[in-house]
């Protein structure tokens, strides 16, 4: 439990306006003592607390920040929480419930940001609109935190794109760019400054690397997906299963088959979407196949322990948690849904022995 002690003398002694000589006067210590106090080079012996504490009218608790520790306990425990959640039910409880309890936490309000921003994909802008620029305006002018910042920055953006889309929302796709152009790039971001910037040989700097890697994996998937734009039904269906078939290459390159790490969901649904393409075009049996291997790897996902650990020459040793992709994914039953429910295949493939043997393999 982290203890506050330095931040709180520093802090009350300015309330009241003293100077750390006046205030080593009050205590019959040196202002050096107070000085290092303040900058937690020592503290004073635990006798002492009680003086300092009635100095101040204030408990030793209070004194020492016993309370702000564990709320920050609680609060951590909150977020490691809903970010493990995919349920966005769930998440929308837990964030109400703790907006509430921690109403001036930044950690708290940027995921209270973001369940207003996207729980109902834009469609309730009038309430959520002007909540959403106050906790933006309150993140930006008040937090010290480069990163919370950003997020904030990029979850407002989003929101401003989805809202363009809506007529009579007040809001263009001008207002979006506007803060897309004040981000950085990606080359300054953590994981990249890490992998080449601490000690090289390193077991950090070697972590880090591959947690740039891992990134970069996973962003140039989702560069590919618009740049094909794979959601276009009217795009050429051959040019789409070769972009997919691109990203499958690719990350049968750098992972191995029996450990995906974080990328086992973009693994998982490009061998799906290569399949209903593939049925798409009229060739059923190249569809089943990539259906069935999409199948085998839900399984196989499914099957993993939590914590898991990846052997490919780029990722060998390093950890994964299948928690980093939510909680409650379960990819078996993600993809009964799609092949059942989402991808639009024609009644003909669906009476196929060989598909119905799929779905079972599933349940």
């Amino acid at each position: 439990m982290n203890i506050y002690f330095s931040e709180n003398v520093k802090r009350f002694r300015k309330e009241r306006d003293l100077t750390q000589e006046a205030l080593a006067d009050y205590l019959g210590v040196s202002f050096q003592t107070i000085s290092k106090w303040e900058r937690g080079e020592s503290y004073p012996d635990i006798a002492f607390l009680p003086v300092i504490a009635e100095f101040f009218s204030v408990s030793t608790d209070t004194l020492l920040g016993v309370d702000k520790a564990r709320d920050e306990e609680e609060i951590l425990k909150i977020i490691e929480e809903y970010d493990n959640l995919t349920d966005n039910a769930l998440k929308h409880d837990i964030i109400i419930d703790a907006i509430k309890r921690f109403p001036n936490d930044f950690r708290i309000q940027l995921r209270y940001m973001g369940d207003l921003a996207f729980r109902n994909n834009g469609k309730d802008y009038k309430e959520c609109l002007p909540k959403i620029k106050a906790i933006y305006s309150n993140i930006q002018n008040n937090c010290r935190v480069d990163s919370i910042r950003i997020c904030s920055k990029r979850y407002l953006a989003t929101y401003y794109s989805t809202l363009s889309e809506y007529e009579n929302s007040g809001i263009s796709f001008d207002d979006c760019k506007k803060i897309i152009d004040e981000m950085p790039y990606m080359r300054d971001g953590q994981e990249f400054l890490r992998s080449y910037l601490f000690p090289h040989g390193t077991d950090e700097q070697k972590e880090y690397s591959m947690e740039a890697v891992d990134e970069a994996i996973g962003l140039l998937c989702a560069g590919l997906a618009h740049l094909f734009g794979v959601t276009d039904e009217d795009n050429d269906a051959d040019i789409l299963i070769a972009a997919r078939k691109a990203e499958i290459e690719m990350l049968n390159l750098f992972y191995d088959e029996s450990n995906y790490g974080s990328a086992w969901r973009n693994i998982i649904y490009a061998y799906g979407y290569v399949g209903y393409l593939y049925v798409k075009k009229g060739d059923y049996e190249k569809g089943l196949q990539y259906f069935k291997k999409e199948a085998e790897l839900a399984k196989r996902f499914d099957s993993l322990d939590r914590i898991t650990v990846l052997h490919s020459i780029f990722f060998d040793g390093r950890e994964f948690d299948k928690h980093t992709l939510g909680s409650t994914f379960v990819a078996t039953s993600s993809v009964k849904t799609l092949l059942k429910e989402k991808y639009p295949l024609p009644d003909e493939f669906k009476t196929i022995p060989e598909f119905h043997e799929i779905i079972k393999t599933l349940q």
